[in-house]
C-alpha cells in the first residue's frame, strides 16, 4: 500500500493573516472623511480602490500594467494588504504590497483641516530604476495619474508622493504632480 492510499492529502498549513491566494474574495475595507468613502474592494492578486465624493463623483484606481509599460510598474501601487486602525488623530488606512522587486506602503488618512478630504501617503522602496512611478485613476471616464518626481526615481531608494482625494478633485503635493483629467 502506498502513502497516499492511506492518508489522504492534508491541505499544508496556512497563516491565518496571510493574504489569501489570488481569486479568493475578502470583505470590502472602508474609510470615511465626512461625505467622502474610499473603499478597499478585493480583485484577482490585489485590492482596487475607489472614492465616492460628496457630489456622487467615483474616483476609481486604475489596477495593472501601464499600456505600454512594464509589468513591473504598474499604473498604481499593488496592495495585497489592507487594514484600517484607529490613530490618536483618528481612523487610516495602511496599506503594502510589491511589484517585482519593489516594495510599496500606503497610509490615506482623513485630512483633518478640510471637510471631505483624503490625504494618501504612498512610498515605493526601489531597488530598480522605474519605467513609470506613481498612482492611477478614472476620474469622469478620463485617466488622471499622480506621478512621482522623476529626479528621486534612482534606485536603490524609497520614493514617497502625496496626494489628496475631496470635493476639488486629485490634487498632488510637490514635489508629485498631476497629469490628465478633467
Amino acid at each position: 500500500m502506498l502513502k497516499d492510499d492511506i492518508m489522504p492529502d492534508q491541505p499544508p498549513h496556512r497563516d491565518p493573516n496571510a493574504p489569501p491566494p489570488p481569486g479568493r474574495s475578502r470583505p470590502p475595507v472602508r474609510l470615511t472623511a465626512g461625505e467622502t468613502t474610499l473603499a478597499f474592494v478585493w480583485e484577482g492578486d490585489r485590492w482596487r480602490h475607489s472614492i465616492t465624493l460628496p457630489s456622487g463623483t467615483i474616483v476609481e484606481s486604475l489596477e495593472g500594467p501601464v499600456p505600454g509599460g512594464a509589468p513591473r510598474w504598474p499604473a498604481s501601487p499593488p496592495l495585497v494588504a489592507v487594514s484600517v486602525a484607529t490613530t490618536a488623530y483618528g481612523p487610516a488606512a495602511l496599506a503594502v504590497g510589491l511589484a517585482g522587486r519593489s516594495h510599496f506602503s500606503a497610509s490615506i488618512v482623513p485630512l483633518p483641516e478640510a471637510q471631505g478630504v483624503l490625504l494618501f501617503e504612498i512610498a515605493c522602496r526601489l531597488h530598480e530604476e522605474p519605467v513609470w512611478l506613481g498612482s492611477s485613476y478614472l476620474l469622469d471616464g478620463r485617466p488622471v495619474r499622480v506621478a512621482a518626481a522623476t529626479a528621486l526615481l534612482r534606485a536603490p531608494g524609497t520614493v514617497r508622493w502625496t496626494y489628496t482625494i475631496g470635493p476639488e478633485g486629485i490634487v498632488a503635493t510637490p514635489p508629485a504632480a498631476v497629469t490628465g483629467g478633467p
